[in-house]
């Protein structure tokens, strides 16, 4: 099986994954939570070609477990299930070399939403700029007051003017 066209399909259905997606936004799996979901392609990718004996509730539990271990969270949506189905049928067709049939498959999942899951460290830079509230005086006073470490390791740190 095509690990990199299995990755993509794992990347276009969780891209489309509501949860995950909420789960992403709140910070569930804390300020890494983009990364962390990124990684969850990789595993759940690996898991779905190293696993022999791979079924839909098998699949369903290793989601399950994922999302619990690294977003503290659980979906009782049942979508976990939903996602578990339709990669297992995905894992099928390209594990019996049926390549043409996956290729149709794919085009009649939703169109996905990728923005949100792919690494662009741009995009995040640009959104911290527009969501920054804090004034360009306090900028500049942040970026001026940095001061180097002293030979013994201690740092010195002066308080901030009141307003």
């Amino acid at each position: 099986m095509a690990e990199e066209t299995f990755y993509k399909i794992v990347q276009h259905i969780f891209s489309n994954w509501t949860g995950l997606k909420l789960a992403v936004e709140h910070s569930m799996g804390g300020p890494n939570s983009k990364q962390l979901a990124i990684e969850c392609i990789g595993e759940v990718t690996q898991y779905c070609i190293d696993e022999s004996n791979l079924d839909q509730e098998s699949l369903e539990d290793f989601l399950e477990d994922t999302m619990d271990e690294k977003f503290d969270t659980i979906f009782e949506d049942g979508s976990p299930k939903e996602i578990a189905t339709v990669l297992l049928q995905f894992v099928q067709l390209l594990k019996s070399g049926n390549v043409e049939q996956c290729e149709e498959e794919f085009r009649k999942l939703p169109v996905a939403n990728t923005n949100w899951l792919q690494e662009s460290r741009t995009s995040n830079h640009q959104q911290v700029n527009i969501d920054s509230n804090s004034s360009s005086e306090d900028e500049d006073a942040h970026q001026s007051s940095e001061v180097p470490m002293e030979d013994d390791g201690w740092t010195v740190v002066q308080t901030r003017k009141k307003r």
